[in-house]
């Protein structure tokens, strides 16, 4: 008797899918619903976690409240800001190996400097790959700076820093500080309003390889930007500074000393009180392979540009496609 096959090719084939198909699913993995970076210290790229935790500070928070979440985070994780005041006495830290966290406002939320503020700035960032954003700072004009980046890959994006420092200890709005440990590097300020500061609006001492860029700095009490003390190639682009040097504090609109391979380019600088646009103090040491091109330099209260040589000298400066206009005492001078 012959027994009758039904195992037609088509039917082998779906039954072949079949089989595929349920291997699949059974060696499938949930993953979380977001991903979540981290990042080792020092310039190694994020690596990718999951389950990233979005933190939400209630107005009328302290510094404990707010240390308290920054404690908590974790890489890739996110502190929200809630619209009001949120009260610092002493500064929200993220500290060496707090890589990775952004803190961003909502619309109407302010960091303020509580009058028994102690003397440090508000946020002081050691760590690695992180964000502020969105967040508006009031110094109360009361001492030390606003915001302190010590680390590197650091980002302050779309925020207001302003009133901050005071004659019993000046401060910057923002300052990118490099102590040797660890190096100061790659930080990035773009997009930010920087206002009605006691001395410097940005200030760099000893940062390298940043990007400053699209920034309003003004009416700051000494230069609204300095690249200072071997802050080397750091790329300074299409930011607005006017009116600054309110106090005959500094230098000029953008103070230059001692740093090497920086680019100035695309900025309008105009209305410095008391000094020149932009100023080559070279107190503390010669600039080398500056390129300074396509400024608008404008009714500031001395030069459009001006190089002191009195001390030390700038080598391989590069100035060029720079426009001038009503600079008190003309448009470039080499002071010997």
């Amino acid at each position: 008797m012959r027994i009758k096959k039904n195992f037609t090719p088509k039917k082998i084939l779906l039954f072949f899918l079949m089989l595929l198909s349920v291997a699949f699913s059974a060696c499938k993995k949930d993953v979380g619903p977001a991903v979540k970076s981290s990042a080792k210290a020092g310039s190694e790229s994020p690596q990718l976690e999951v389950n990233a935790i979005t933190y939400y500070l209630a107005a009328n928070s302290n510094s404990a409240d707010f240390q308290s979440l920054v404690n908590s985070a974790a890489a890739g994780d996110v502190i929200i800001l809630r619209t009001g005041s949120h009260y610092v006495t002493t500064p929200i830290t993220l500290p060496v190996g707090k890589n990775s966290i952004t803190i961003r406002g909502e619309t109407g939320a302010v960091i303020r400097k509580a009058p028994n503020t102690f003397n440090a700035a508000a946020i002081e960032i050691t760590g690695n790959y992180n964000t502020i954003d969105l967040v508006e700072l009031d110094g109360g004009n009361l001492p030390e700076a606003g915001i302190i980046i010590y680390g590197q890959h650091n980002t302050i994006s779309n925020s207001k820093i302003h009133n901050c420092g005071s004659s019993s200890a000046a401060g910057a709005g923002i300052l990118l500080h490099n102590t040797g440990n660890p190096v100061c590097a790659l930080n990035t300020v773009i997009g930010c309003s920087v206002y009605y500061n006691y001395m410097v609006g940005v200030s760099q001492n000893g940062h390298s390889d940043g990007t400053i860029r699209d920034n309003v700095i003004y009416e700051n009490g000494a230069e609204g930007l300095t690249v200072d003390i071997k802050s080397h190639n750091n790329y300074i682009y299409n930011n607005t500074l006017n009116k600054n040097n309110t106090g005959n504090r500094g230098v000029g609109g953008i103070g230059i000393d001692f740093s090497n391979g920086n680019r100035i380019d695309n900025n309008t600088v105009s209305n410095t009180y008391y000094k020149s646009g932009i100023t080559f103090q070279n107190n503390i040491g010669g600039c080398d392979g500056t390129i300074v091109s396509n400024n608008h330099l404008t009714s500031n209260a001395q030069y459009g540009i001006l190089q002191r040589f009195t001390q030390y000298a700038n080598t391989n400066t590069s100035l060029t496609n720079n426009i001038f206009s009503g600079n008190t005492l003309g448009d470039t001078f080499i002071q010997f």
